[in-house]
């Protein structure tokens, strides 16, 4: 019999050749091969030059949603097709039909299909057109690529699909269905297996070596035909997985059921590795001797990695808010001790041994106060003080403090991009950022060595992380000279009170502030780090409209009004911290009225025609919270003056925020403060707001 050469020629490809001789040598009938292409979960098609449908595999007609006539269905006018921008696509300008027209292979053109039932795809298409042996157009060939998916991930990456590819059973189930519909000659077939590229498909001979090789698996593994047929599969395991004896138990596993399936990391030509999803399929002629193996492995490296960064965002949001609760509990009770600690010492006359122990717990108390407001900012639960500032400006601000945080043996190298955009953030977060940045630094370099300090402006992609989301951003980095850090310690970099420092040597709260203060301005953080090698810091900052503020008057005298000479409705669950309020509120002469819930102070206003203002915290029980508390009291009493207080507030994403509707406190306060408050309020300060 004449030997029939099969040769296919894209970019994609190298021109691998596969003839009837081979296969007879290799012992793969035409039934074996056919089996082998039908495996493929692409949808592929092919036409005559008039753009009919000669042949079509079952994923085509899964993924078309209908079962296309072949010999007079065309393949461009079986579905409604659009632009990516829904543009309705003419038919005469589908991919498959300018192919055909103008007689070249069309790359890159993304379009969306709606199938019968109205659902609507995202595909890339490869068509090519092909020839006989005397060059003449005899039809084409067609790739369909559903990336649905990842142009979903693209528009959110936290809804990532993790379908996962069809079992080797229903690729097996598609290879018999196709093989029975092919008619297509052994030339189509060879186009069609060369047609795939985002899949490395090969046949193994019974002891693993490669017999042969698509453009897929150049692509994916790095290799050309010549160089690797023949060659044992072996050779893509990492060499842990060799000497595990892994790819020995993926044959034989095959051998003995028929299919073998794993996600692992493989290794391309270059060194590089990669995760990989691997299915090897046993080949059997019609007596049941084996005659080798199908191997298809698809590259899954970038979806493991968006899984992973979501992993981490889920890990590091579930932090949050168990630290956010935990500080808001410890704020109240901070309350308290301030409070009650203030007024002990303002009684105790100078001097007096009991005012010195009183002074010193109510610093460390003071202490515990900052502490909190670090944990508050990880959790994003601290109250945002930002305005539009120039990230430069503050460097150079904070320039004077950095080098006194890191001491005279570390040198600051300060490089900023000039004309950096504005940043809408809080100054007193940054700047404790950046100096917690500088401590680490110095420590990381043991008080020796090179601090450089940088901003860029950059603008991210679609892909930039779970984190991130596309658009412009200021990026602040600090690196160090320092020892670096270990895989394992960079995992819990920025989990609150994680150390590698001694005992006393400090709270590991420093990164995560900073990791708070990116995320509460909107932006994020990454790390990157090798023992050894040093550290670099990198916060993301969005781009703000308008240009920094300058030359504000933050140091008004307070106005003057009446004190003392007002009642006071108290708004408190917490029995120590009402306690210690009402405490206060008494020594500057107010009178007091105290209630526990919502429902309770209601019932005291609508009683009370004596109270002026009212004082509530924000997070309550009983179902109502203090602010719809103090909207609800501005319909019963129109001129009631209010005055909210909270250790954090959860409602940043109201439309109408309570910080605009109502003079607010943050917890824990000190007496003064709390009396300048109060001052401001009953003076001139805020009204309830009727409705």
């Amino acid at each position: 019999m004449a030997a029939l050469t099969i040769e296919i020629s894209s970019p994609a490809f190298n021109n691998v050749m596969f003839d009837q001789a081979f296969l007879e040598a290799a012992q793969l009938p035409a039934e074996h091969f056919r089996q082998l292409l039908d495996a493929l979960p692409a949808a592929i098609y092919t036409t005559d030059a008039a753009g009919r449908i000669t042949f079509y595999n079952q994923a085509a007609v899964e993924l078309a949603g209908r079962e296309p006539r072949l010999g007079t269905d065309q393949w461009c006018v079986s579905w409604r097709l659009l632009l990516p921008d829904g543009t309705p696509l003419p038919h005469d300008e589908c991919p498959m039909a300018v192919a055909l027209r103008e007689d070249r292979p069309i790359r890159g053109v993304e379009i969306i299909a709606e199938r019968p039932d109205g659902t609507r795809i995202n595909l890339l298409p490869y068509p090519t057109p092909l020839h006989n042996s005397s060059g003449a157009l005899v039809g084409a060939v067609n790739m369909l690529l559903d990336i649905t998916d990842r142009k979903r991930a693209e528009q959110a990456i936290k809804q990532l699909n993790e379908t996962l590819e069809q079992r080797v059973e229903e690729r097996t189930r598609q290879m018999t269905q196709a093989f029975t519909q092919l008619g297509a000659s052994e030339e189509q077939f060879r186009m069609l297996v060369q047609g795939v590229t985002d899949y490395a498909i090969f046949m193994l001979d019974p002891k693993g070596f490669m017999a042969n090789w698509n453009a897929g698996a150049a692509r994916i593994k790095g290799y050309a035909a010549e160089e690797i047929i023949g060659r044992h599969f072996s050779q893509f395991y990492t060499e842990e997985d060799r000497r595990d004896g892994v790819p020995e138990r993926a044959l034989e596993t095959a051998r003995q059921t028929g299919k073998y399936e794993a996600e692992g990391w493989r290794a391309r030509k270059d060194g590089t590795q990669f995760w990989a999803n691997v299915v090897i399929d046993a080949i059997r002629n019609g007596a049941g001797e084996l005659m080798g193996f199908a191997k298809i492995t698809r590259d899954l490296t970038e979806r493991k990695a968006a899984e992973e960064q979501l992993r981490q965002a889920a890990k590091m949001e579930a932090i949050g808010q168990l630290t956010g609760g935990v500080a808001h509990d410890f704020n109240n009770l901070l309350t308290a001790i301030i409070g009650n600690l203030e007024m002990l010492v303002s009684r105790l006359p100078a001097g007096e041994p009991a005012r010195r122990y009183a002074e010193g717990a109510l610093r460390a108390a003071c202490r515990g106060s900052r502490m909190t407001e670090q944990l508050l900012v990880f959790s994003r639960r601290q109250e945002v003080r930002s305005e539009i500032v120039s990230i430069g400006v503050l460097l150079r601000e904070t320039l004077m403090l950095c080098q006194r945080t890191t001491g005279e043996g570390i040198e600051i190298d300060l490089r900023l991009q000039e004309d950096v955009w504005p940043c809408r953030i809080d100054p007193g977060e940054f700047s404790a950022a950046v100096l917690n940045l500088a401590a680490n630094a110095r420590d990381a370099m043991n008080r020796s060595g090179r601090l450089t300090l940088r901003t860029e402006n950059v603008t991210t992609g679609t892909l930039s992380g779970a984190d991130l989301a596309a658009g412009d951003y200021v990026v602040f980095s600090v690196s160090d000279t320092g020892c670096g850090m270990s895989t394992e310690v960079l995992e819990r970099a920025f989990e609150p009170f994680y150390t590698t420092k001694e005992v006393g040597k400090g709270t590991g709260l420093g990164l995560s502030q900073v990791y708070g203060f990116a995320r509460q301005s909107g932006g994020a953080t990454r790390i990157e780090s090798k023992i050894g090698m040093g550290t670099t810091v990198r916060v993301y900052i969005p781009r703000a409209n308008g240009h920094p503020e300058h030359d504000i008057a933050l140091n008004e005298s307070p106005a003057e009004g009446p004190t003392g000479a007002a009642t006071i409705l108290v708004v408190e669950d917490d029995a120590d911290v009402h306690e210690m309020i009402v405490g206060m509120l008494s020594d500057l002469g107010y009178r007091t009225l105290v209630a526990t819930t919502g429902p309770e102070a209601l019932a005291l206003l609508e009683r009370e025609s004596s109270v002026d203002l009212l004082f509530t915290d924000m997070v309550m029980p009983a179902g109502m919270s203090g602010t719809e508390l103090a909207r609800r009291a501005s319909r019963v009493r129109p001129g009631l003056r209010v005055l909210l207080s909270s250790g954090y507030t959860r409602e940043e994403t109201q439309s109408r925020p309570a910080h605009t509707e109502f003079p607010f406190v943050a917890k824990p306060y000190r007496p003064t403060t709390l009396a300048k408050k109060l001052k401001e309020v009953l003076s001139a300060g805020f009204v309830a707001e009727a409705g």
